[in-house]
C-alpha cells in the first residue's frame, strides 16, 4: 500500500489554518510551514517546517524546492511567492512535486493590478461600478470631476492590496458622528486631498461606491472548470449563504476565462438590484471557513481534482440558506 500523498502549505495568512483542519481525516498528509514558529498554520497542521526569516524571491524558492525534496513533499499549495512559484512548476515536477498555483505568473499578477484587470474585463459576466486610476492629487481631483454625480458617494482604494488595505468611502464633510462609532472606512474628501498631496502615490482607483448589498462568493475550480461555488451575504450579524444561480454562472464563466486552478474568490455589491463585480482574488478569502459551513470541503475538493480522484458526477451540495457566524473559541496548551 503506497504512503499518503504529502501536501504542503508554505508561509500564508491565518486563515489558511481553516483549510488544513478541513483536511483531518482526508487520504493526504499535511505539512505546513511559516517563519513563526507559534502561528496559527502550525498550530493546526500535523507536520511543521519553521522557513528561515527574510528570504524572499528567488533565494525563497530555492529553499522550498529543497525543502520539498527532502521531505517528499507530493503537493504544494503556495501562498508565499505564489505568483513567482507558477513560473518554476516545472523545477518542481522535475523532483515529483506538483506545484498548485491558480493560473500562470502573468495570468495571476494581472488580477493582483486591479486597473489593469478592470480594464481588461468582460461586462456580459458582470458589470462593474465606473472607476478612474490616479497617482497624483492633480489626478484625484479629474477623476472626482470624472466621475460625480448626484446621489452617489465615491470610495478610493489602492490598485493592489488585501482585506481593504487603504479603502475609504468619502465624505462631502467631517462627520464626527462616524468617528466617534468607530468608522474605519470613511474619509472626508478635505482629508483625503491634504494625504494625497504629500506627493505621488502608487496606483490608486477613485470609484462609484456601491450602496446594496455585499457578496462573496467563495469558489473551486480545476483547469478552468468550476467545482463549487458558495455565496455569502455579508450582514451585520453574520452572512447568509444564498441561492444565487446567477452568481454561480458568473462564477463558471470567471473560471474559464482565466483558467483556473485553485480556491478563489469574487466580490460583488448590489447597485439598483443587481450585482456588480469589485475584485477577483487568485487565493482563498478571509471568510473561506463560512462558505465551508455549507458542506463544501474546498481544499479537499481541489487536491482530488489534482489527484485525478475527484468524482465530478457526485460533487457535494451546497447547502444554501443558512445563517452562518463564527464563535470564537480561545485555544490554551503547554509549548
Amino acid at each position: 500500500m503506497s504512503p499518503p500523498p504529502r501536501v504542503l502549505f508554505n508561509k500564508n495568512f491565518n486563515v489558511t489554518s481553516a483549510q488544513i483542519r478541513a483536511l483531518e481525516g482526508s487520504p493526504y498528509e499535511v505539512w505546513a510551514s511559516h517563519s513563526d514558529p507559534h502561528h496559527g498554520m502550525l498550530t493546526a497542521a500535523p507536520h511543521t517546517l519553521t522557513e528561515p526569516k527574510g528570504l524572499l524571491g528567488e533565494d525563497y524558492v530555492a529553499w522550498l524546492l529543497d525543502t520539498c525534496a527532502a521531505h517528499g513533499i507530493s503537493l504544494l499549495l503556495p501562498g508565499k511567492e505564489r505568483e513567482r512559484l507558477a513560473s518554476h512548476a516545472q523545477a518542481f515536477a522535475a523532483q515529483g512535486t506538483r506545484v498548485i498555483v491558480p493560473a500562470s505568473e502573468e495570468t495571476q499578477r494581472h488580477l493582483e493590478r486591479k486597473d489593469e484587470f478592470l480594464r481588461g474585463w468582460d461586462e456580459g459576466i458582470l458589470p462593474i461600478p465606473q472607476w478612474r486610476a490616479f497617482h497624483t492629487l492633480e489626478e484625484f481631483d479629474a477623476a472626482r470631476a470624472a466621475l460625480q454625480q448626484s446621489g452617489v458617494r465615491l470610495c478610493m482604494k489602492p490598485a493592489r492590496g488585501i482585506y481593504a488595505s487603504g479603502f475609504r468611502v468619502l465624505t462631502e464633510q467631517p462627520d464626527p458622528r462616524s468617528f466617534l462609532g468607530g468608522e474605519l472606512y470613511q474619509l472626508s474628501m478635505h482629508s483625503a486631498r491634504e494625504l494625497l498631496s504629500v506627493g505621488e502615490w502608487p496606483t490608486m482607483l477613485l470609484m462609484h461606491t456601491l450602496e446594496g448589498a455585499e457578496r462573496s462568493v467563495d469558489c473551486v475550480a480545476w483547469q478552468g472548470r468550476l467545482i463549487r461555488a458558495v455565496v455569502r451575504r455579508k450582514g451585520p450579524h453574520g452572512q447568509v449563504i444564498e441561492d444565487r444561480p446567477d452568481l454561480v454562472a458568473a462564477a463558471e464563466n470567471i473560471a474559464a476565462k482565466y483558467g483556473l486552478s485553485a480556491v478563489f474568490n469574487f466580490q460583488t455589491k448590489d447597485q439598483r438590484g443587481h450585482a456588480h463585480l469589485l475584485e477577483i482574488n487568485a487565493r482563498a478569502s478571509g471568510g473561506l471557513r463560512y462558505s465551508m459551513a455549507a458542506g463544501i470541503n474546498f481544499p479537499r475538493l481541489l487536491l482530488d481534482a489534482a489527484t485525478g480522484t475527484l468524482d465530478w458526477d457526485h460533487l457535494p451540495p451546497v447547502q444554501t440558506g443558512l445563517h452562518v457566524a463564527e464563535d470564537k473559541v480561545v485555544r490554551a496548551w503547554t509549548p
